[in-house]
């Protein structure tokens, strides 16, 4: 069994999005991610010294739960908002899920 797949994107809110707003569609859109069959976590974390820039941490659980994340109707959605330029995506294996309460 293949490890799951883990990914860290990079986010821009769009200058002439209202930020309180931005945040609560990236708050609704993590919340749709972890309904997702496949999806372990998918958090955001707001990045302190620049509020419009956002950090989503998401695992899933192989390449097919991945693949299905990006074409969900929640995924499309959001994207096709504009509220948020991706900057950057990494993918990788988690070294350590132990304090996830989850097995290796």
């Amino acid at each position: 069994m293949s490890a799951p797949i883990s990914l860290t994107a990079k986010l821009r809110i769009q200058p002439d999005i209202d930020l309180p707003q931005a945040i609560e569609a990236l708050a609704a859109f993590c919340a749709d991610m972890r309904s997702e069959p496949g999806c372990g976590f998918a958090h955001a974390m707001q990045v302190s010294d620049d509020p419009r820039s956002f950090i989503l941490w998401e695992q899933y659980r192989d390449q097919e739960a991945q693949e299905a994340h990006f074409q969900a109707p929640h995924t499309q959605a959001f994207i096709a908002s504009g509220i948020a330029e991706l900057v950057s995506v990494s993918e990788g294996v988690l070294i350590s899920t132990d304090y996830l309460g989850t097995q290796e």
